[in-house]
């Protein structure tokens, strides 16, 4: 009898072994798998950690009185958008006076304008102003694609990569109560963005103070 239960442990204690190992690893990797899905930042996260970046923008308006914690945005539109592209390379040279205020991908995956389809910019760096403006994205196979578009309501301000994947805009609208702070969240490789406004409201801004601001070597008129 002891003989026998000599030979049934020598022929299952390793596939006990094998089974332990197998339960172990599986739960290795479902630990991973979480730790992994957890490590991608919430929207929440993105926009906070996009606000922290915008320190001249964020001190500019809380000079007029808004209150840029989180919770003081509201999620106001959600878009999934139609991809706007044509063959085009960034058109501004070294030597263009807004060429310092473009954006680049953090890992070389192209570069992104806010400014100069607003701003018309002559020999003399005096400014006149398009009622519309843009945000384009000059990518590295050589297209120029539209991420956002906005009328004379509207101004783009600045903007800042949060990751080599998000991109944050900021910048303000006018409504019937005033203008308003607004801040763009957009995934250009998922072709969407999400719209957060301020509850902050203002009759005293000037559209064009935060460029001015901004953009001190032009001639603003």
């Amino acid at each position: 009898m002891a003989s026998k239960k000599k030979i049934i442990s020598f022929f299952f204690l390793p596939i006990l072994w094998m089974i332990f190992l197998s339960c172990n690893t599986d739960k290795k990797e479902t630990a991973e798998a979480s730790l992994t899905e957890s490590a991608e930042p919430s929207e929440d996260q993105l926009l906070q950690m996009g606000l922290q970046k915008l320190n001249a923008w964020i001190d500019f308006w809380s000079s007029k009185g808004a209150n840029f914690h989180p919770k003081n945005f509201d999620l106001n539109q959600e878009h999934v958008y139609e991809v706007v592209e044509w063959p085009g390379k960034n058109i501004l040279g070294e030597d263009h006076p807004l060429k310092p205020y473009q954006f680049p991908n953090p890992v070389s995956k192209g570069v992104v304008d806010i400014y100069d389809y607003k701003l018309v910019v002559g020999e003399d760096k005096k400014v006149d102003y398009n009622p519309d403006a843009e945000v384009v994205y000059y990518t590295t196979n050589g297209m120029r694609e539209r991420l956002l578009f906005i009328g004379p309501s509207g101004v783009f301000e600045d903007a800042v990569w949060i990751t080599e994947s998000h991109l944050l805009v900021s910048g303000h609208i006018q409504n019937e109560s005033g203008y308003v702070p607004v801040i763009w969240l957009i995934i250009p490789e998922e072709h969407k963005y999400s719209v957060y406004e301020n509850r902050f409201v203002t009759q005293d801004y000037s559209p064009d103070s935060y460029l001015k601001e901004k953009l001190r070597n032009l001639k603003f008129l």
